[in-house]
């Protein structure tokens, strides 16, 4: 073989050695670039799956909550506004004795038959609990302590708003006499309970609201 041909087919050898390799070069840049879209791909949907999974959460507690807010808004209202005793025979008393105090005021009967009258009715304190409103956890109210006849002075708290957690809420109050305290009022199924505990008593009062009060019978309209 000549020269000139050896030369040529290791030319033409080395040629196609060169175009394999850049084939495969170019093979293997494809390869890696699809599995790097692939990897991009796979974690854009792995990070949409996360956030998407972020939102429905945070979409199911707010729908919990307002549904919780409802639930409450509609349970409260029904349960508790309104007007407490701590039992049936003691709101009774109560209202005879408002009716035996207005016949004194009106002049329909004396002050023998007056205090004739107040003796016949149980001789206890008298303990209203008024509930204006509960909304949103936020309760308000007005508590009256009436002492016995013949005095019949009244201890009051108005316009008392507190916050419900789990059924509890605390407070500070100063009743009408100046007296001051804290409070608990607790809420169960068909009953409240009302602790006032003095921590500054006023100087000249004669009377106050402190005490542990259980109410069970809420005013039929």
């Amino acid at each position: 073989m000549r020269k000139s041909n050896i030369i040529i087919f290791v030319v033409i050898l080395l040629v196609v050695i060169g175009i394999f390799c850049y084939a495969m070069w170019d093979a293997n840049k494809s390869l890696n670039e699809i599995n790097n879209n692939e990897s991009v791909i796979a974690q854009n949907k792995v990070n949409e799956l996360v956030e998407n999974n972020i939102v429905q959460n945070e979409v199911e507690q707010n729908v919990m909550q307002e549904n919780e807010i409802d639930a409450n808004t509609t349970t409260d209202t029904t349960n508790y506004v309104g007007e407490w005793y701590i039992n049936e025979e003691a709101y009774f008393n109560a209202e005879r004795i408002d009716e035996i105090m207005e016949m004194r005021e009106e002049n329909r009967i004396s002050q023998e038959e007056f205090e004739t009258q107040m003796q016949a009715e149980s001789n206890t304190n008298i303990v209203e609990l008024d509930i204006d409103s509960y909304f949103q956890n936020k309760i308000k109210f007005d508590f009256k302590l009436t002492s016995p006849a013949p005095t019949q002075r009244e201890g009051k708290l108005d316009d008392i708003v507190v916050e419900i957690t789990n059924g509890v809420g605390t407070f500070t109050y100063t009743d009408n006499w100046g007296t001051s305290g804290n409070g608990t009022i607790t809420l169960s199924e068909n009953k409240i309970q009302l602790k006032l505990e003095t921590t500054k008593a006023a100087q000249g009062a004669l009377w106050g609201v402190e005490g542990v009060y259980t109410f069970s019978y809420k005013r039929r309209d």
